[in-house]
C-alpha cells in the first residue's frame, strides 16, 4: 500500500490557550523527524486560536476547519480520514512532544510489524506527579491476552495522545473511532486494535502531558465513566449475557482502581466468580490469566479494606477470608519481607 508521507500527526483543538496551543504545535515542528504532515482540526475554536492558526506558514501543516463544534471524536476521525502517512501519531494541543519522539516511534514501528500501535512513557507538568506510563518493561510488548484481559476491567493504555498507529491496518479493517464515545474514545478503540496486532510502550520518556483544570479528565469526569463503561459493557455482555446498570456500577467501581474508597465484600467476590465461571464456558480468555487479573483486583480491594483501627490479627483474619488458601499465604510471606506494608501499618 503507497502512502504519500511518512507519517501523519492529528491534533485536534477546540479553545486551547493559544500559550499551550503554541508550545504544543512547536514541539511538532521541531521534531528531530521532519517528514510529516501535521493535520489540525480547528474544532469550531474562537478567534484568538482561529487567529493564531491562520498564521501558521509551515508547508507540513494542513488545518481543517469543523463549521461547527463537533467533539474530539469526530474530529479525530475526520484527521484519519485526512491521514495520507504510513503512520498516524496522535497530539493534544495543549501537551508536548520532546524533540525525538516521532523518529523513536517511527524506528520502533519499522523494526516491528507485528505491533499495531505504540505509545510511549510520560511526565506530567503542571503538577507534581512524575513519570507515568501504562505498561511497564524497555520496549516491551505486551502480552496481547494479558492486554485485552486487563481491558474488562480498566482501559490499560497507552496514554492516548502518545499514541503511534500503523495506518496499513486500520484502513485494512476499517478502523475509526467510535463516535458514540464522546469520551474515554481510546478504551474503545483499545478494544477494537487489540484484535488485529500487539499494542507495546515505549520506555523512554517522550511526552510531557500537562495537568490543568479544564482538562477532560477532570472537568467532564462523569460523562467519562459513562463513555468508559459502554466499552466494559461490551466486553462484560460478550462474557455474561445482559448485565444490568447495578451490575456495572459493582464493576466499574470495584474493578479499576480508581475508587480507593472500594472495599472487598462477598458480593464483589461472588462477581468475579461469575466472571470466571462464564469463561469456562465461552472460553473468551485464558483462564489462568484471567484468574491472576483478578486476585490482583481483589488483593487491592483487601488492602483497601484495612482501617487504622484494625490489628494486625484482623488484618490477617481479612486476608484468610477473601483470599484463595495457597495465594494467602504467599501473602504473609511477602508480610515479612514488608512487600505487603499496608498490612503490617497499624
Amino acid at each position: 500500500m503507497y502512502f504519500e508521507k511518512k507519517i501523519s500527526i492529528v491534533m485536534p483543538v477546540y479553545n486551547t490557550s493559544v500559550l499551550f496551543l503554541k508550545e504544543a504545535v512547536s514541539s511538532i515542528l521541531g521534531q528531530s523527524f521532519d517528514e510529516f504532515e501535521f493535520i489540525i482540526i480547528d474544532d469550531g475554536s474562537a478567534a484568538p486560536v482561529r487567529d493564531y492558526l491562520d498564521s501558521l506558514e509551515d508547508p507540513r501543516i494542513r488545518i481543517i476547519r469543523n463549521e461547527k463544534n463537533l467533539g474530539i471524536t469526530k474530529s479525530l476521525n475526520t484527521g484519519f480520514r485526512a491521514a495520507k502517512g504510513k503512520y498516524i501519531a496522535r497530539m493534544d494541543s495543549d501537551d508536548i512532544s520532546l524533540p525525538g519522539r516521532l523518529q523513536k516511534q517511527y524506528t520502533f514501528m519499522e523494526r516491528h510489524p507485528d505491533v499495531i500501535i505504540c505509545g510511549t512513557e510520560t511526565e506530567a507538568i503542571g503538577s507534581a506527579e512524575g513519570k507515568q506510563g501504562n505498561l511497564s518493561g524497555k520496549y516491551r510488548i505486551e502480552d496481547t491476552e494479558e492486554y485485552r484481559i486487563k481491558m474488562l476491567f480498566e482501559n490499560p493504555g497507552p496514554f492516548h495522545p502518545t499514541a503511534f498507529f500503523r495506518h496499513e491496518k486500520l484502513l485494512e479493517h476499517g478502523i475509526l473511532y467510535d463516535e458514540s464515545l464522546y469520551y474515554a474514545q481510546d478504551y474503545g478503540m483499545w478494544e477494537t486494535i487489540s484484535h488485529y496486532g500487539n499494542v507495546a510502550v515505549l520506555e523512554d520518556v517522550l511526552f510531557l502531558r500537562r495537568k490543568h483544570e479544564n482538562q477532560i479528565s477532570t472537568a467532564h469526569r462523569e460523562r467519562q465513566i459513562q463513555c468508559d463503561k459502554m466499552t466494559q459493557r461490551k466486553l462484560l455482555s460478550e462474557l455474561l449475557g445482559s448485565v444490568t446498570e447495578e451490575e456495572m456500577d459493582l464493576h466499574y467501581v470495584h474493578s479499576t482502581g480508581a475508587f480507593r474508597d472500594a472495599k472487598i465484600t462477598p458480593e464483589v467476590v461472588q462477581w468475579y466468580e461469575r466472571i470466571l465461571k462464564a469463561n469456562d464456558r465461552r472460553r473468551i480468555y485464558n483462564k489462568r490469566k484471567l484468574k491472576k487479573r483478578i486476585l490482583i483486583i481483589e488483593r487491592r480491594l483487601v488492602e483497601q479494606s484495612f482501617t487504622k483501627e484494625m490489628s494486625k490479627l484482623d488484618k490477617l483474619r481479612l486476608v484468610f477470608k477473601y483470599l484463595p488458601f495457597p495465594y494467602a499465604v504467599r501473602e504473609t510471606k511477602e508480610i515479612a519481607l514488608l512487600k505487603f506494608r499496608s498490612l503490617i501499618s497499624d
